[in-house]
């Protein structure tokens, strides 16, 4: 894969739940919404020449926790975004990078930027 320039920017929460909800976000807790999830982190824009990420960033303990995050287009939007995350946990001197997810294919992306599944979320109907 070839160097794309990318740019990011920061983004007030209003703007990043609504362009979460547009690109289909789903929380693996069906308590929290887009909206929710931005309120509580910092949010920022991706772009590049592939497409646009608007993602969440909080940071707890040594973890920087990618809370929400969804894309516009490019097939290479998880590759951009994973290396992205790494890059601000290791300035704002953080040791692990984690997130949740209840898609499969992300989890087999995840995998090849060094990512492991460390937990489950069980639900069950009642």
């Amino acid at each position: 894969m070839e160097t794309q320039e990318i740019t990011v920017t920061p983004v007030d929460f209003v703007t990043a739940g609504k362009a979460m909800r547009d690109a289909g976000l789903a929380a693996p807790l069906a308590c929290d919404t887009p909206e929710s999830i931005a309120y509580g982190g910092d949010c920022f824009e991706m772009v590049n020449p592939d497409g646009k990420t608007t993602f969440v960033l909080r940071r707890k303990d040594d973890i920087l926790w990618i809370d929400g995050a969804g894309s516009v287009q490019g097939e290479h939007q998880v590759h951009h975004g994973l290396h992205l995350a790494k890059e601000i946990g290791q300035q704002c001197g953080c040791k692990e990078v984690a997130f949740e997810t209840a898609r499969r294919g992300l989890v087999r992306q995840a995998a090849r930027h060094g990512f492991e599944v460390v937990g489950f979320i069980l639900k069950a109907k009642i």
